[in-house]
């Protein structure tokens, strides 16, 4: 059997053993898919809830009824929550960051506004970085739809390492931590951070280990601060046997 399609319904739209597409979904599904009465797919709710295999029902030109015989938890989700704070890259290249961090598994996205970043994002990105989230969850088959918040400043969010059950600086000049930390009960919640292209000053470094942040090398090689992103998140992930 082919893989089903995974399509978004916001959670108001399960209504008892129903669920309806309106919108884009609707558009994608009947105009652009073609789907017919009887067609199987997945509708999952970007809270952790997903009709697998639900059954369409019913369409006409403005909504498309499906019957969700069975409601699954958390598809697709790892059981540790990463919040990946990464510094904005020029370009669209945050675009790619965010894709690809939510098909490994991250859980959210800080854009993070450092002594060195070079970019400032302007208004309507953070929009769309939601959306593009939206849309790599759907094509990974989550449940959940990482989110994306609004840009911070690093000493602001050094102020919140308290609400996480780790958290962990990327930085080319220290020991790889991980193999320490998978032999330790895993964290519920993990906050990762990573610089842009010129790195994080010493003061930066600094004020996050003292709040508690610790150091993890990502290898010998130096790295786009993009690359950075994703290979930080997935030796957390790998660690945890969250991947």
């Amino acid at each position: 059997m082919p893989r089903q399609e995974f399509f978004y319904a916001p959670p108001e739209n399960f209504v008892g053993e129903f669920v309806e597409l309106t919108g884009d979904e609707h558009h994608h599904l009947s105009r652009v898919l073609h789907h017919k009465i009887g067609d199987r797919i997945t509708v999952v709710d970007g809270a952790g809830n997903a009709a697998v295999d639900g059954e369409i029902v019913f369409s006409d030109r403005a909504v498309t009824r499906i019957k969700t015989h069975t409601i699954t938890k958390n598809i697709g989700e790892p059981a540790v929550h990463l919040t990946l704070a990464q510094a904005v890259p020029k370009g669209a290249r945050f675009d790619w960051v965010v894709e690809k961090a939510t098909e490994i598994g991250v859980s959210a996205f800080i854009p993070l506004l450092s002594e060195h970043s070079e970019v400032q994002p302007g208004s309507g990105k953070t929009e769309r970085w939601r959306r593009l989230a939206l849309a790599a969850m759907k094509q990974s088959c989550r449940s959940v739809w990482p989110d994306v918040n609004e840009p911070t400043p690093f000493f602001e969010l050094c102020q919140t390492i308290k609400n996480f059950d780790l958290a962990i600086l990327a930085h080319p000049t220290e020991n790889d931590i991980l193999r320490d930390l998978a032999t330790q009960a895993m964290p519920k919640s993990v906050l990762l951070m990573v610089g842009p292209e010129g790195g994080f000053t010493d003061d930066e470094i600094e004020f996050a280990q003292k709040s508690g942040c610790k150091l993890l090398s990502l290898g010998p090689r130096r790295l786009r601060s993009e690359t950075a992103g994703l290979v930080a998140a997935t030796k957390v992930l790998a660690a945890f046997g969250q991947l």
